[in-house]
């Protein structure tokens, strides 16, 4: 029986889910600021553009969706190596001159999938697409839960990395200082290099599952770049739990306010939820408690 009590936990459950996901969007971005003091304003591109990676190596190779994603990864990569070699490097010295990049790479990559793709919506089906499991008087959709599961696993052994390995303590160090980790025979170029891939892969990673969840196309970018921000001014940089709380906040407020407020506001409480915690808590949810880990 139809009841609000039931659509609210629908809407919670949706909220949860999409939640992890967006920390997976997130964690990309947060990584290049956190090593390389570059705020890349293209993150959504590469998302973007591993959604189309994923898409192409499926429709066209006739491979699994899931497949697909490990094999879009490694491509997203290669593109983020390319970037960071002809673009970004050489320029991190400089505050300005890496946004002024970013903001043209973005341009760039926004036009060129516009040409070689067209603006059309896209979207990969995968064999649980239409699949959900109930949970009592809830409906859990299948993709959404392997996104989840699999957003969740990744951003952990990412904790992990940085926190339990030679390599990822070397990569906050040079987050904390970078000069100071020079002097003590840390690779600081090399290690930067290596996180801009990372950060490219996860976001090639992240695309790939948002092209099972919605529809995609070239212009979209942006909007994950916003969701992004909102995640980071919630959770601060260098706080892998608090960016999955950041996308759990994020995800529910808006659900709950679409609901509300109507669909088409969706991204509206995105803005608002920013500009109300700029206002009240300008150093984010967790204030002077933030660990820089990334």
């Amino acid at each position: 029986m139809f009841s609000f009590e039931v659509l609210f936990g629908q809407l919670l459950v949706g909220a949860i889910l999409l939640g992890g996901l967006y920390a997976l969007v997130t964690i990309g971005l947060a990584l290049i600021f956190g090593v390389m003091r570059i705020l890349n304003i293209a993150h959504g591109e590469f998302i973007i553009f591993g959604a189309y990676a994923t898409y192409w190596i499926s429709h066209l190779l006739r491979f699994d969706p899931f497949l697909s994603i490990v094999l879009a990864v490694p491509v997203s990569g290669l593109l983020g190596f390319l970037v960071n070699t002809l673009v970004i490097k050489g320029l991190t010295k400089s505050f300005d001159a890496p946004i002024v990049s970013s903001f043209g790479l973005l341009l760039v990559l926004q036009a060129s999938m516009l040409i070689a793709w067209s603006g059309d919506p896209r979207s990969i089906v995968t064999p649980f697409t239409a699949e959900s499991i109930r949970l009592g008087l809830v409906l859990v959709p299948i993709v959404r839960l392997i996104a989840f599961v699999i957003s969740l696993s990744i951003l952990m052994l990412l904790y992990l990395f940085l926190t339990r390995t030679f390599a990822g303590r070397a990569v906050r160090a040079i987050a904390q200082d970078s000069e100071a980790a020079a002097t003590l025979g840390i690779p600081v170029q090399r290690l930067q290099t290596f996180t801009f891939v990372l950060s490219t892969c996860l976001a090639g990673l992240s695309g790939g599952l948002v092209a099972m969840i919605v529809s995609f196309q070239p212009t979209l970018g942006p909007e994950f770049l916003l969701k992004s921000f909102v995640i980071l001014a919630l959770a601060g940089v260098g706080n892998i739990q608090g960016i999955m709380a950041g996308g759990l906040i994020l995800s529910i407020a808006e659900s709950y306010g679409s609901f509300f407020l109507g669909s088409g506001l969706r991204n509206v409480v995105a803005y608002l939820l920013l500009i109300v915690l700029l206002l009240t808590r300008p150093r984010g949810l967790f204030g002077e408690k933030q660990v820089r880990e990334v």
